[in-house]
């Protein structure tokens, strides 16, 4: 059995199954673990969501910023957001039902303990040890996946709570939660979250940020850990942390290793810049994007 890693799809589905034809990818027998961010801005979110959720047991996928906004307009109307038409075909859909059940009863954190591998879409926070990640995820999995998530989405939009603290509760905890396991690139050197700043670290305009996974003492640096998101970091394989987001939806890449070569990238190119520059700022989970 091959398990390929696979980045940020966001709706590109004529270049994912390019690449599932380039990995020889034999559902079934391989597994996928992606990365999340599978829909919204490329022009088949529908077509994916359909696609993966054929596959059962062959994929895992974790929850990214732009899923969880998926599912926000999905059950509830008072999101402040509204979407663009990329996302309108799933909402419209017969089986909008049975995509959005199946789609928040996806993990925000995946842990394989066979391969030391945490699959993640942003990051984990540098204070966090492996078993505290599970944990606080597992607290908003429970949400998402329970009669509290209607009310829960309403607020999930947000920057705040930036530090993290063991104290925080309520929809403050649950938001923070989330954003750092689906927004997070940058932290300040006492650990606070910032949203502003996108570029690769090489050209970082904030001198003072630092990359989550460069913080030093970060607690968690025993798995090595897949994440997508992060664009502008495209692919990424240094010190047990590797990135897959090519920013194919950008004109970039699609990008998939296979777990057991993890520092050897497979991808397959964009047929096209899918997203106007205008919109590269929208950013959801609140304003949680590219």
């Amino acid at each position: 059995m091959a398990i390929f890693a696979v980045g940020d799809i966001q709706g590109c589905f004529s270049e994912f199954r390019t690449l599932l034809e380039k990995l020889d990818f034999q559902p079934g027998s391989d597994q996928l673990w992606l990365t999340g961010d599978l829909v919204n801005r490329g022009p088949q979110s529908l077509e994916v969501l359909r696609y993966l959720h054929n596959l059962g047991s062959s994929i895992v996928s974790v929850l990214g910023n732009h899923d969880l906004h998926l599912i926000a307009q999905a059950m509830t109307k008072s999101n402040p957001k509204s979407v663009e038409n990329s996302l309108q075909p799933i909402l419209e859909s017969r089986d909008k039902i049975d995509l959005i059940e199946w789609l928040r009863h996806l993990p925000l954190l995946f842990i394989d303990d066979n391969y030391q591998t945490v699959l993640v879409h942003a990051g984990l926070h540098p204070h966090w040890n492996l078993l505290e990640s599970q944990q606080y995820a597992n607290e908003v999995e429970e949400l998402l996946r329970g009669h509290g998530a209607e009310r829960f989405l309403k607020v999930m939009y947000g920057d705040k709570p930036k530090r993290w603290s063991e104290q925080l509760s309520g929809y403050d905890r649950y938001r923070m939660i989330i954003n750092c396991l689906t927004r997070m690139r940058y932290v300040s050197p006492d650990i606070e979250l910032d949203f502003v700043e996108k570029n690769h670290p090489e050209e970082c305009q904030n001198l003072t940020l630092i990359p989550w996974f460069e913080i030093e003492n970060r607690e968690n640096r025993e798995y090595r850990i897949i994440f997508g998101h992060w664009s502008h970091l495209k692919f990424y394989s240094k010190n047990n942390i590797t990135c897959l987001d090519g920013g194919c939806v950008f004109g970039g890449e699609l990008i998939s290793i296979d777990i057991d070569r993890p520092t050897k990238p497979i991808t397959v190119g964009a047929s096209t810049n899918y997203c106007p520059i205008s919109k590269l700022e929208q950013e959801y989970v609140g304003d949680t994007g590219n």
